[in-house]
């Protein structure tokens, strides 16, 4: 074998291998479609093994929504939609999990109520329904608090963008990009209605109905109010971010207000009994008391 062909094989040798590295380090699912890693994860969803409970639970769902009624449904649609779809949760996949709760506790109820405790088979009874819409509330609050919190910030960055000359759409999808957490996914899903053609007023006004917050709220109707009357979209934006700011600082001082009587109350509980404890014994010592002459011993 000459040299210049021994060369030249070493040398691919040497790219293959670099090939293969950099294969086996990156991200497989980096040059796919959001939708095909969307059907993907379904497809993965649906091969898992599924439990008997959940089995029953899928079964049960819909004799349930049936009986809770087409006003309840759209109620629980409707909290749902304000939690921003936790893990892809469903109406159905709600009531599958009010159906697990309810077999759980059920059971857990019949046992308190053969132990003769009826008071703890009511509130077993009673945490039915409390466990999954108190997980529900605790989403959808926590989803809020992320929102009002990052507007502020959002509307500056935009309030930038547009003044520097770029168009309120493309500005829109760039400083939404930046962000992470709800914020930016429900300015995505305002971009992807606004790219199908819902007009622009419709696509805020939902974007206004899914967030259930007060700035966002403001936002909106500012913006809206703002582009009817024709007033400069900079000068607008800066307003709304000032009076979101003002918004967020006002809810920070209303929630460490909230937090001062309740660690009040926790040091109460853990520093009073022990303090008495502590003076009691050591009045007792210091007095020099025969207890067993005053009780009669």
């Amino acid at each position: 074998m000459s040299p210049l062909l021994f060369g030249l094989l070493i040398t691919a040798c040497f790219v293959v291998f670099g090939l293969g590295w950099r294969m086996a380090r990156a991200d497989a699912l980096e040059a796919w479609d959001v939708a095909d890693i969307a059907l993907l994860r379904d497809a993965n969803r649906r091969k898992r093994q599924v439990s008997p409970l959940d089995r029953f639970a899928r079964r049960l769902a819909p004799q349930l929504a049936l009986l809770l009624g087409p006003r309840a449904v759209a109620s629980i649609r409707r909290r749902i939609d304000l939690a921003g779809r936790p893990d892809g949760m469903t109406v159905d996949t709600f009531l599958q999990l009010i159906t697990k709760y309810a077999m759980f506790l059920g059971a857990t109820s019949f046992a308190f109520l053969l132990l003769g405790s009826y008071f703890s088979a009511i509130l077993a009874i009673l945490a039915i329904p409390l466990l999954p819409f108190g997980r529900l509330s605790g989403q959808q609050r926590r989803r809020r608090e992320a929102i009002d919190d990052g507007l502020p910030d959002f509307l500056d960055v935009l309030a930038v963008t547009v003044g520097a000359g770029i168009a309120f759409r493309s500005a829109l999808d760039r400083v939404s990009a930046r962000f992470t957490g709800p914020l930016r996914d429900e300015m995505a899903f305002t971009l992807h209605q606004l790219d199908v053609g819902v007009p622009r007023r419709q696509a805020f006004s939902n974007l206004r109905d899914r967030c259930d917050s007060e700035s966002m709220s403001s936002f909106v109707s500012a913006f809206l109010q703002a582009e009817e009357l024709g007033a400069p979209l900079a000068e607008s934006l800066n307003g709304i971010a000032r009076d979101s700011r003002r918004d967020a600082a006002q809810r920070s001082r209303q929630k460490a207000a909230k937090t001062v009587p309740r660690v009040t109350l926790l040091v109460s509980m853990a520093m009073v009994p022990p303090t008495i404890v502590i003076i009691a014994v050591g009045m007792y010592l210091g007095a020099d008391v025969d207890l067993g002459g005053v009780l009669g011993g």
